[in-house]
């Protein structure tokens, strides 16, 4: 049965009766194979001036198996006195009507996500921060969309744009993909929220070397930059909290210091009684670039505009971070 269980049936005095069933569905398909199997035929057929040269088809339901060959216009099965099976030529429709069930699938599967791209908006991104600063532009072009975010490394992003699970992507690079269109969205640099009494809350500036000996509390949401983190100081020392309730609840309870960014602190959402110093490493500097398919420029020009002057207006306005 295509239920998956194994029938028998037995034809005694005249009747039939199925056994090996566990549901109506079983013994009702049983009977209908031991009087007059049915199947649905699937084939391809040719197609002119079409983007394809075959369109695979099936009939609107089930026919007798019989019919198969009186449809085709040539034998499928050798015919036995007890058994029947397919001869070669029906070896071949059989392979044929399996790329065609297959095709079928993927006409499906294709639409439904042309459907679902055409309806929705994915961001990949590197990590968190740059998320929250470009949803509000999102939001604002593309109110019939619903938008979804999520955190990627660099090859995730990249393999996505080019499946189409990703729209858009934030890299912390500038990629050199030709058939990607990237335009600058922010910079960022990594720093370090210290208790007033830290020895290291004095200075104007550290560098990772400064913490090679010191337990830092990281957001597990940073993404790029935990990883940009574990690359230059002991993952010993990295405190890393995925839950946002704990990470805070640890930084208020506690004297460790706390990674921060120099965004952060701009918006005034810098760690309450803390003194933020920015690491001075060239690795603790991130630019990041929004980028979508050259094939989809135009599709998110206006999104690429508002990003291009909100750049403008930040460099215009900026002045260089003090750690306080």
């Amino acid at each position: 049965c295509p239920m998956g269980c194994r029938i028998t049936v037995e034809k005694v005095d005249g009747q039939l009766h199925v056994s090996g069933n566990t549901c109506k569905r079983g013994e009702k398909y049983a009977l209908q194979e031991s009087v007059c199997p049915m199947r649905t035929l699937t084939t391809l057929v040719r197609v002119r001036g079409g983007e394809g040269p075959l369109c695979p088809v099936k009939t609107r339901e089930a026919i007798p198996k019989a019919m198969l060959e009186e449809a085709l216009g040539v034998s499928l099965f050798t015919r036995e006195s007890s058994k029947i099976s397919l001869n070669e030529t029906g070896k071949v429709a059989a392979e044929y009507a399996q790329r065609a069930l297959k095709a079928n699938q993927e006409v499906i599967d294709m639409t439904l996500a042309f459907d679902r791209r055409e309806r929705s908006l994915t961001l990949g991104a590197c990590t968190i921060l740059p998320i929250y600063e470009i949803l509000p532009l999102l939001q604002e072009r593309f109110m019939d969309k619903a938008i979804t975010t999520e955190l990627a490394n660099r090859e995730q992003m990249l393999a996505g744009l080019r499946s189409r699970n990703y729209q858009l992507a934030i890299f912390a690079d500038l990629p050199e993909d030709r058939d990607l269109y990237c335009q600058r969205f922010n910079e960022d640099r990594l720093c370090v929220s210290f208790p007033p009494e830290h020895p290291l809350a004095k200075k104007e500036a550290i560098t990772f070397d400064d913490l090679k000996d010191i337990s830092v509390i990281a957001a597990g949401n940073a993404g790029y930059w935990i990883h940009v983190c574990e690359q230059h100081m002991p993952q010993k020392n990295l405190v890393v909290q995925n839950n946002v309730e704990a990470l805070v609840e640890l930084v208020d309870s506690s004297s460790m210091p706390v990674f921060s960014s120099q965004h952060l602190v701009e918006q005034g959402n810098a760690a309450p009684g803390r003194v933020t110093v920015p690491i001075m490493d060239e690795a603790a500097h991130a630019v990041f670039y929004l980028a979508c398919l050259s094939s989809e420029k135009q599709k998110y020009m206006s999104l690429f505009n508002a990003v291009r002057s909100q750049a403008i207006r930040m460099t215009s306005t900026t002045v260089p971070f003090l750690a306080r």
